[in-house]
């Protein structure tokens, strides 16, 4: 009796490698982390998106209420398509956190649309929400408050900033909070409101004198501590409080407008603001609280409690230099040789960096999926 064995047809050398190239962009997917950011279609929240792309094995998924993130489809494939998120529904963001590493949650606001965003519901209970997901998941939680987050203030922005606080380290002790003061950049509200105003006005407008301190942190210093809070595992349930270099800078210096300051009193802002608060979001709006807070100092704590950008390595910028640039974007800079400050060559490469991530993040993911691709192709043709 014979024994016939029936040899299988080898593979030829194009099916081999792409059966290769297969495993090897199966592996660099499932070696990835997975960064979830909530509220990452805002000013800060692409900056975020960007400084993850940096890592090649970090891939970011990104929540909003209204996600519209066009512009980060450059950064190749380790920015997953957006999804909306609804920060107030528990399922919502239990199903955005799923089997996630890490997550970041930004949201914020500074204007109530009752009944369902107000302050509470977002800032608390939101947090409070995504605290929990990030516990069942076993997340590294960096959840994102403000300096002057206080659970005892009467103002309501600042009352449930500080009450998120408490709810996400009652829900999750290992969180990581960091505290921003006034954030800046190109795309900000705060200091480009300044230089629209100067447009129009021959004088600025400050309550009190001006004598507030601020400590403005930009954006994308920010957006490196907020990354590295997310991957150090020996930052779980720390504190850290982002503010701009020690040198304090007054309301009436922040964005070096050469404008007459005229000085008035808390009380005027106060009438102002409870008319204009009444009105649609315009550049004069400003609300009775937000004058309640421009009365305090917003300056990183000096507390031994609290960390620093400066702890974790980060030498942040000077706003002084950095809002001169702004501030010739809308024509208003000074060309008097003295005061209007160029950007000095650091800070110019620092502000280069987020246009020359997309050529340092490393290609090999998306050239394996690239040859594999092209294989399939010439496999089809054949």
């Amino acid at each position: 009796m014979q024994t016939l064995f029936i040899r299988r047809p080898s593979r030829s050398p194009l099916q081999a490698t792409a059966g290769i190239v297969r495993q090897l962009v199966t592996s660099v997917h499932n070696n990835r982390r997975k960064a979830v950011v909530i509220g990452g279609s805002g000013f800060v929240g692409k900056y975020v998106a960007k400084a993850f792309v940096n890592d090649s094995d970090t891939e970011v998924q990104i929540y909003a209420r209204h996600p519209n993130i066009d512009d980060l489809k450059t950064l190749g494939n380790q920015i997953l398509s957006p999804i909306s998120c609804d920060i107030t529904s528990q399922s919502d963001v239990s199903n955005a956190c799923k089997d996630a590493n890490i997550i970041v949650n930004l949201v914020g606001i500074l204007h109530e649309n009752p009944p369902i965003y107000t302050f509470e519901n977002v800032q608390h209970q939101g947090a409070k929400k995504v605290a929990i997901a990030a516990r069942e998941n076993e997340a590294q939680l960096v959840h994102i408050s403000a300096i002057g987050a206080d659970p005892s203030s009467e103002i309501p922005y600042a009352k449930t900033k500080g009450l998120g606080e408490i709810a996400v380290r009652e829900e999750y002790p290992d969180a990581i909070i960091v505290r921003p003061s006034l954030i800046f950049g190109p795309e900000d509200d705060f200091f480009n409101r300044f230089a629209k105003l100067a447009r129009y006005l021959p004088f600025m407008p400050v309550f009190g004198g001006g004598n507030t301190k601020f400590q403005p942190v930009h954006v994308w210093d920010l957006a490196k501590a907020i990354t590295q809070a997310g991957k150090d595992r020996n930052l779980r349930g720390k504190t850290i409080e982002a503010g701009g270099p020690t040198g304090m800078l007054q309301e009436n210096d922040l964005a070096g407008i050469r404008r007459p300051i005229i000085s008035l009193p808390w009380f005027v802002g106060t009438i102002q603001g409870y008319f204009l608060e009444k009105l649609p979001v315009n550049l004069f709006t400003i609300t009775r609280d937000q004058v309640k807070l421009l009365r305090k100092d917003n300056i990183v704590s000096p507390s031994s409690d609290v960390l620093t950008l400066q702890d974790m390595g980060i030498d942040p910028r000077p706003a002084e230099q950095i809002l001169h640039h702004y501030l010739r974007h809308h024509d208003r800079a000074t060309s008097n040789k003295r005061t209007h400050r160029m950007v000095g060559r650091d800070t110019m490469e620092e502000m280069a960096e987020i246009e020359e991530i997309r050529r340092q993040t490393p290609k090999n993911g998306l050239e394996l999926e690239k040859k594999y691709r092209k294989i399939q192709e010439e496999q089809v043709k054949r």
